[in-house]
């Protein structure tokens, strides 16, 4: 409930983007353009696009919301990422998809809940882009209940040795470092995280084939069988390995929201580029009623999304400047949840509108909005599927007296 004070602070929003983030927004558009080509027939071709590492790595952008102190990280706020992604967005889900698994959820995690030696040691190479990371958590019986992973871990000979699967892991078969989660052998608590290196013994991946969607961007299955990492490479405090997890959900949570607010972007651009220029019964689509309907929904959809994004962005921010606030915590997380979710349920209607607005034509990997169409529908799925983030969204307003899984 707003006070009376809160209102001249209300009075004080301001819309405007910074000298730097224009800078910055500048670079990242000059970077997609050069990415947009090469992503087109890597598409088309149902293959990884191995070109979007090297080029945002030239930009400077692989570690944009890292600190300085690391590599090429250039210490930007989240509200700055968020609109990164967004403008990210809109040369598809499989390129952003790529930013999710090696900044949001792998780079930043480290920066959160790695020490200082292993920040040097991943953070530097990670954001020059001379390694790719990687977030392994799910696994082909644990998705949506990650505290039901079977993934174990034993202490052997001053090392840990992890032994299980991870599946549909982004950026998972090329990888050079992962966070993983496993339990103590034996155990069902005190879940740990650790950084993993590729060349470890024992680590082995695969690239999985067939997917729906997301033709250009990598995922993999991730085999641990006696995989051996050293003891100083679990990340963060011992035990607190679900709280990680959770951590890094929101920050996950939150690039898929702003990308999905990207494609609405594009779907919206490519609707009407295309009402524009088709005729039927004598005239342009776009002067057709029901074609209107489309975009104006498509245009509302895109602005609701954008500042639910960009408000959960705020909070995010705020919750990294004040970690140990629980109450902080709570409002970031129900607020992603709502950006994600709504976002990612816009961008995959936009899509859809847009290829009918196009027609026969939408129904085409040629053309944007039909991959958009294939891509989103995964936004539904991971870092929160729309059921789960439904009921997270219930509980932050009914309490935790009503939580489903207790």
């Amino acid at each position: 409930m707003l006070k009376q004070d809160d209102f001249s602070s209300l009075s004080k929003f301001n819309f405007d983007l910074s000298d730097e983030q224009s800078l910055i927004l500048e670079n990242v558009d000059r970077a997609c353009k050069v990415v947009r080509p090469v992503e087109d027939r890597r598409y088309l071709e149902h293959k990884y696009n191995e070109q979007v590492r090297k080029i945002f790595a030239d930009a400077h952008l692989l570690g944009l919301p890292i600190s300085r102190k690391y590599g090429d990280g250039q210490g930007a706020d989240m509200l700055t990422y968020a609109l990164t992604l967004e403008r990210i967005g809109r040369e598809g889900t499989g390129v952003r998809t790529f930013f999710s698994g090696h900044v949001s959820l792998g780079q930043l995690t480290v920066q959160r809940w790695g020490n200082e030696d292993q920040k040097s040691r991943y953070l530097v190479p990670a954001s020059k882009g001379e390694s790719v990371f990687a977030f392994a958590l799910t696994e082909p019986g644990a998705g949506s209940d990650p505290a039901s992973l079977q993934t174990s871990f034993e202490e052997k000979g001053g090392n840990f040795t992890l032994n299980g699967q991870k599946m549909w892991i982004s950026n998972g078969s090329v990888a050079d470092a992962l966070v993983i989660f496993a339990y103590p052998s034996g155990k069902r608590d005190g879940m740990c995280a650790f950084i993993v290196d590729r060349g470890s013994e024992g680590f082995s991946a695969k690239a999985i084939e067939n997917k729906m969607g997301l033709y250009s961007s990598d995922t993999g299955t991730i085999y641990l069988d006696n995989c051996i990492v050293p003891k100083e490479n679990l990340l963060g405090p011992r035990g607190r390995g679900l709280s990680i997890a959770y951590s890094a959900l929101m920050s996950g949570r939150l690039s898929v929201a702003a990308g999905c607010v990207g494609v609405i972007h594009d779907c919206l651009d490519e609707a009407v580029r295309y009402a524009g220029i088709r005729f039927q019964h004598g005239k342009l689509i776009g002067k057709h009623q029901l074609v209107q309907r489309h975009i104006g929904i498509m245009a509302t959809n895109l602005e609701a999304s954008r500042w639910l994004t960009l408000r959960a962005a705020y909070l995010r921010q705020k919750y990294e400047e004040q970690p140990t606030n629980p109450k902080l915590r709570e409002v970031a997380d129900s607020e992603i949840a709502k950006a994600k979710y709504f976002a990612s349920n816009a961008a995959f209607e936009a899509a859809n509108s847009a290829v009918q607005v196009m027609g026969a034509n939408g129904f085409s990997l040629e053309n944007r909005p039909g991959r958009h169409l294939i891509d989103t529908r995964v936004c539904r799925i991971y870092e929160g599927t729309d059921e789960i983030l439904e009921q997270k969204i219930a509980l932050s307003v009914l309490g935790k007296d009503f939580e489903a899984f207790s």
